[in-house]
């Protein structure tokens, strides 16, 4: 409803969502207008959105953020935002129909980071596990595999689309905590550990647990927390057992 004021009729500009600000709430037709969206963050995309007869200009200042400039219309105005975290990765926007498909695209040679995990038991039932992330040929993401074995049962092998950013995480612990330089011996009984990771020259780096300092099973706990809790939350299909597809990628690709 339009608002009476001084004789002449007002209309309201409404905002649907927070982060919009302007000098006054309603204003008669053909008053100059305008509007600001000051919730802005770098990591976020925006889209904004309102009367579709609204000859709408928008520009954006560090001082207020988005500003957006209109004549007043001869009704009320509604405007509108929606935003995106660029940060976030939608899995199922870029998911293959299969995760065969994930599986058949990884190269050896495109691996970017090994964390691999062998544990010896008593009885000779050894298992291992692995998480492998592999940089892909084309489209967005990486590759993130787990290899797992127990016994004598063969290896099984399930795959996930990862952000960039678990990458990132992984690198960023390597090198603060400075595993290239590893040379000490404190191995971990009945546990043996191994990672691969490049080193900025287009070499691969590999360290093992038996080379590790006192502190060293704090950053192994780092790297398997930040990859098992990748791989849990965007992989969402069940494991596929292939005993030949993968020779080479698993346990032997580590050695």
């Amino acid at each position: 409803m339009g608002l009476m004021g001084c004789g002449k009729q007002k209309y309201k500009v409404v905002f649907d969502g927070y982060g919009f600000t302007s000098d006054k709430k309603a204003y008669a037709p053909g008053d100059p207008v305008t509007v600001y969206y000051d919730m802005v963050a770098t990591d976020t995309d925006y889209q904004f959105s309102c009367d579709e007869d609204v000859d709408l200009k928008q520009t954006f200042d560090n001082a207020h953020g988005y500003v957006f400039t209109f004549t007043m219309p001869e009704h009320d105005v509604t405007f509108q935002v929606s935003s995106r975290n660029t940060m976030e990765y939608d899995p199922d926007a870029h998911l293959p129909e299969t995760p065969k498909d994930l599986q058949d695209e990884i190269d050896p040679d495109n691996m970017a980071f090994d964390f691999y995990e062998k544990t010896m038991a008593t009885d000779g039932g050894d298992g291992h596990e692995e998480y492998v992330l592999y940089e892909r040929n084309e489209g967005e993401g990486m590759i993130l595999a787990k290899y797992t074995q127990e016994g004598d049962e063969a290896e099984s092998v399930s795959c996930c689309l990862v952000p960039t950013q678990i990458w990132d995480s992984c690198m960023h612990i390597v090198r603060s905590r400075g595993c290239a330089d590893w040379n000490e011996n404190k191995g971990v009984e009945g546990t043996y550990y191994v990672l691969k990771f490049p080193d900025g020259k287009g070499n691969m780096v590999r360290v093992t647990s038996d080379e590790m300092p006192g502190d060293g099973m704090e950053t192994i706990s780092l790297l398997k927390g930040v990859l098992s809790e990748a791989f849990g939350k965007y992989h969402k299909e069940e494991a596929v057992t292939n005993e030949n597809q993968f020779t080479g990628f698993g346990m032997e690709g580590i050695k």
